[in-house]
């Protein structure tokens, strides 16, 4: 159960998907302001990943653009994406790489250094300056330091645990420490904070077991979903914490006595979703709750009816909230696309095990 949740889609009984890629195409979409993309992880050591292009305005979907564009596969498990100017960067974690491509036609320059390796396993990218990128690892125990402009290693940052998710409040970095699967003796139940002027570890914070996901709200306060290790031999329940970068203080807001997974924001910082109930065969159901008032959600719920509700995104430019069905996490995949008052606009196919969602 811990292998599957780390890699996410790997299945409990071996089967062999489909024709992992499709042959190249002529064409790549036109990316426009207001389109988004979703990286989709594939089945684990299939090295199936693929990148999924969808316009809103068009409702227009297309699939597999790294490959389309480039005529070879993204790698093993696509982790997450990251944005700079119109450079768009894809860290693939079984693979050990991060790849660098065109955001406008998904191509790799290859005269030009496009891929990063060397990593332990690379979770999340997180630029703090236009030459410098922080990179979170789930084996190792620092975090990388890369250059995104040169694609090179220019350092480490000692943290003493597996680093996760990350977000930035002013010079500093947060970053959650979620799994203790490779570490030996590690506590998962901190979120550590970085200065990025010094790039040095300047504190760390209790919070609740298996801190995750991490956003920032109108306040610039960060709130941290703990997901509790449910299946561990000492689990903890899942949590909602408050961390004041001021004091460095937290705070723990909610506690739930069902399973709970992912977080998201709306764009005025004002209101929290995450998924409460089911487990990881069976999805729960969308809530929400407001900053002002975490413990009483506030009656809006997207049903899974029996959709496997794998990853929860917002659109940053309009609240328009985004929704995968990882299905059995070994056949294509379906985003749903709903309203922020909760009425389902749209829904179309992506590849297998769709996950991560940026924004343009």
């Amino acid at each position: 159960m811990a292998l599957f949740f780390l890699f996410a889609c790997k299945p409990d009984e071996p089967i062999v998907p489909d024709d992992p890629q499709p042959s190249p195409q002529d064409t790549v979409p036109t990316v426009t302001i207001g389109g988004m993309l979703v990286l989709n992880e594939g089945t684990f050591t299939y090295a199936n990943s693929s990148l999924t292009y969808y316009n809103p305005e068009k409702d227009s979907v297309a699939n597999y653009v790294f490959f389309n564009a480039n005529g070879a596969p993204i790698g093993d498990v696509g982790q997450s994406l990251a944005l700079i100017e119109d450079q768009l960067f894809i860290v693939v974690n079984n693979s050990n790489y991060i790849y660098k491509v065109d955001a406008n036609t998904f191509q790799c320059d290859l005269e030009n250094p496009y891929q990063i390796t060397d990593f332990y396993s690379p979770r999340y990218m997180l630029p703090v300056a236009p030459d410098k990128a922080y990179v979170s690892d789930i084996i190792g125990t620092d975090l990388w330091i890369i250059n995104p402009q040169t694609m090179t290693h220019t350092g480490t940052i000692p943290m003493g645990k597996s680093t996760e998710n990350m977000v930035m409040v002013g010079n500093e970095v947060y970053v959650s420490n979620w799994s203790k699967y490779y570490v030996e003796g590690m506590e998962n139940n901190t979120v550590q904070v970085v200065d990025v002027n010094t790039d040095t570890k300047i504190a760390e914070i209790t919070v609740g077991k298996e801190p995750n996901i991490m956003v920032v709200d109108k306040n610039n306060k960060v709130w941290v979903l703990c997901e509790g290790a449910i299946w561990d031999a000492d689990p903890g329940q899942p949590e909602l914490w408050k961390i004041d970068p001021v004091t460095k203080q937290a705070t723990l807001m909610a506690s739930f006595t069902e399973t709970t997974l992912n977080l998201a924001i709306d764009p005025t910082g004002s209101y929290l979703y995450y998924v409460r109930g089911g487990d990881w065969s069976t999805s729960g159901d969308l809530h929400r709750v407001s900053i002002d008032n975490p413990t009483e959600e506030d009656g809006f719920v997207i049903p899974s009816d029996g959709r496997m509700f794998y990853k929860v995104f917002v659109n940053p430019n309009n609240g328009d909230i985004y929704m995968s069905d990882s299905k059995n996490y070994v056949v294509d995949g379906t985003v749903y696309r709903y309203a922020s008052d909760g009425t389902l606009l749209k829904s179309f196919d992506v590849g297998i095990c769709p996950a991560f969602m940026l924004f343009y």
